[in-house]
């Protein structure tokens, strides 16, 4: 069972409210270590620097969105089994199917509260603690 405070995630999400909202929720649950990124390319670049134990992005992004990042995170050796939950808006039956085949570990669609996300996470990492 991991501790939520010994975990490290990152919120990727080019809605600085949004964002707020997604740490508000995780330090509710015991997460410590969160790292922002405000788009996909933020998230690359500071993903370079440092390594995260899980990774909850928005789909719909400038730049770079969700699922561009979700390859790319696959794609590399140092991130790609990464546990990566999408956060969206849409319930899009094609669009979820999409992702599963990119190798998302989980979805969640937006607005959600604090019970959905530690379900969503400990799917993805087991019971926390």
């Amino acid at each position: 069972m991991p501790k939520a405070s010994a975990v490290s995630v990152m919120i990727v999400d080019d809605q600085q409210s949004m964002r707020g909202i997604c740490k508000y929720i995780l330090g509710q649950l015991g997460f410590k270590d969160i790292i922002e990124a405000k788009s996909g390319r933020d998230a690359l670049t500071k993903l370079e620097k440092t390594s995260v134990d899980l990774i909850i992005s928005d789909w719909n992004m400038d730049d770079v969105d969700g699922l561009t990042l979700l390859k790319v995170v696959r794609r590399h050796p140092r991130t790609k089994d990464t546990p990566f939950i999408m956060a969206t808006g849409r319930s899009d039956k094609e669009q979820v199917k999409e992702a599963i085949e990119c190798g998302v570990n989980n979805y969640i669609i937006k607005p959600f509260d604090a019970g959905t996300m530690r379900r969503r996470i400990e799917a993805v990492i087991g019971a926390l603690s």
